[in-house]
């Protein structure tokens, strides 16, 4: 059996400022950090044998933390990127929502058929994360794999896992920061079921998540 771990990154200074933040810069706030570490301790529960992330910044010192405490090295994986948001990257969201009414709404209310202008869709984010988890499940097959993203990933990886097809993305919960989802594979590289998802109850005090409405 291989076991897979798909964690969110911590809050990103983006995240406190309420800015869309697809693939560009942005790094790890204090309260972003703890959670890291808060997951990181959750994670000694498993035994882990190798750990991949999203190249971004904030998904990298997300992994970190983890990795220190298991003795690994995180290894940078670009088709595990969050969204790219076009002409949405570092906007505010409600200034989005403001220039972009009719886009904006779908990404709230009907995720599954958005698309940031200029940017990916979050169909293509779907496609191309859930086949980069798969092959990761495939390659090593018996282990137990961390992969560190963000949240557009997770969610779509999220749909996969629970049967869901991605057009109706809007209907799997959001995953708040540092959360863990847990799935397991057989040996043949198929997917065989959920453990958990978007976990986040050992985070406690520390647990974040946008407002309503604005994404």
């Amino acid at each position: 059996m291989t076991t897979l771990i798909l964690v969110r990154h911590g809050q990103s200074n983006t995240n406190l400022e309420h800015r869309f933040t697809g693939q560009g810069h942005a790094v790890l706030t204090p309260l972003g950090q703890t959670q890291a570490e808060c997951t990181a301790r959750y994670l000694d529960a498993f035994s882990i044998d190798v750990i991949y992330s999203s190249d971004l910044v904030r998904s990298m010192q997300t992994a970190e933390a983890t990795a220190k405490r298991q003795g690994l090295s995180v290894i940078p994986n670009k088709a595990l990127r969050e969204i790219d948001a076009g002409l949405w990257e570092g906007r505010p969201y409600l200034e989005l929502k403001a220039a972009y009414p009719e886009e904006y709404v779908l990404w709230t209310d009907d995720l599954g058929h958005a698309r940031p202008n200029g940017g990916e869709s979050v169909l293509e984010v779907g496609e191309r994360v859930c086949r980069e988890v798969d092959r990761l499940a495939l390659l090593h097959k018996g282990k137990c794999v961390a992969v560190f993203s963000h949240a557009t990933p997770v969610r779509m990886v999220g749909c996969y896992w629970l049967g869901v097809p991605f057009a109706e993305a809007a209907s799997v919960p959001r995953c708040s920061n540092a959360s863990v989802t847990v799935a397991e594979y057989d040996d043949e590289g198929r997917f065989v079921r959920l453990v958990e998802y978007a976990h986040d109850e050992h985070l406690g005090k520390n647990r974040t998540f946008l407002p309503k409405g604005l994404a």
